[in-house]
């Protein structure tokens, strides 16, 4: 009984999940992305930044992880494909590599016109305005635009869209290149430069993580981050392979993500593995097919057991019947005994007057 049940089990949690995917993702791609995806062994490579959080960095064990990682590992479900990553990176160093043919995908950029000429893009993932950061003792520290920094210094990630559109949008302010937001924001504490402009995302991870708290934000940049999946021109079936698996995710999954990610300052991050996020994302319709299972199985053990049960009863009414036929049986043999006894008791008080009239 207890084997049956973990058969009916599994068999019935595959079927709710397992089979669903497999035809999701035969009917999601078109021929070619698929043909593409298995000459790949259906291995999409990934070249990660190293210190771009909270969409792509390198944790303490050397591995990548972030928003953008999350979201690719979710991608990487709805085709039915596997993520690779290779060694975490600096920005201009992947892009330097990239236009050289090495990886596939970009985990972390956003369009502009320079990178438009080697890459294509998926949609966005997530919208987060620029801002303008400076110390927390600076003589004006709200209400700011770039154009208030005309002469002075401000910090900006080198290869990012932000630097192109300030230096395009406002020639005079003098642009500081830095490898990363980090740096930038340690240099804003230093009084190396005037200010640090970077998206507000990025800023709420540090904030949230303690790492600096002697800045503020002073103003709007103008610009907003609008960071996709890159890919080489030569790769427009990957591009859209991606598409499409991004198209995939739900608005309910894209906000546990952000969530998860970007933390405002004075909100309490929560550390929880990416496996729990996507227990999470899923929690409501996981308890559904469960219960739903749970039912089945429920039902089918009792039908199970009623069968059981009904094959007893009738095998016990059976010999019941049996028995009841056997004691008519008896009482038919009781009533002739008794007629037979009754035979011979008048034989015997017939015997016994013929004696009593011999002997007078």
């Amino acid at each position: 009984m207890k084997k049956l049940s973990v058969i009916l089990v599994s068999s019935f949690i595959f079927s709710i999940f397992a089979i669903p995917v497999l035809a999701q993702n035969r009917d999601l791609l078109s021929p070619e992305e698929t043909l593409w995806l298995k000459s790949r062994n259906n291995t999409i490579v990934v070249y990660p930044e190293e210190n771009a959080p909270p969409y792509s960095y390198k944790n303490s064990a050397g591995n990548p992880q972030g928003l953008a990682v999350d979201y690719l590992e979710l991608i990487a479900e709805k085709i039915g494909a596997k993520m690779e990553y290779l060694t975490p990176r600096s920005r201009s160093q992947i892009q330097e590599d990239v236009q050289k043919g090495k990886g596939d995908v970009i985990a972390y950029v956003t369009a502009d016109a320079e990178k438009e000429g080697y890459l294509i893009f998926t949609g966005n993932y997530l919208t987060s305005p620029a801002v303008i950061v400076v110390r927390k003792d600076a003589p004006k520290k709200s209400g700011l635009n770039l154009n208030d920094f005309n002469g002075k210094r401000v910090a900006v990630t080198n290869g990012s869209a932000l630097e192109g559109f300030i230096r395009i949008n406002y020639p005079r302010v003098v642009v500081d290149e830095v490898t990363d937001d980090e740096i930038g924001l340690q240099q804003v504490v230093l009084g190396e430069v005037d200010a640090t402009a970077m998206d507000v995302a990025s800023l709420s991870f540090f904030l949230s993580k303690q790492v600096l708290t002697s800045v503020t934000v002073a103003g709007n940049t103008g610009f907003d981050y609008k960071p996709s999946f890159g890919v080489s021109k030569s790769s427009p079936l990957l591009q859209s392979i991606l598409e499409k698996g991004l198209s995939q995710i739900s608005q309910n999954d894209r906000s546990v993500l952000s969530d998860k990610w970007i933390v405002l300052p004075g909100e309490v991050q929560k550390e929880e593995s990416d496996f729990m996020t996507i227990v999470k994302s899923n929690l409501g319709v996981a308890s559904i097919y469960i219960l739903f299972g749970v039912g089945i199985i429920t039902i089918l053990i009792y039908l199970f057991t009623r069968r059981t049960h009904r094959e007893r009863f009738f095998r016990k009414m059976h010999d019941v019947d049996e028995l009841k036929q056997e004691f008519s049986e008896l009482e038919g043999e009781s009533s002739i005994l008794t007629r037979e006894l009754q035979e011979i008791k008048l034989e015997e008080e017939k015997l016994k007057g013929r004696i009593d009239s011999l002997n007078k």
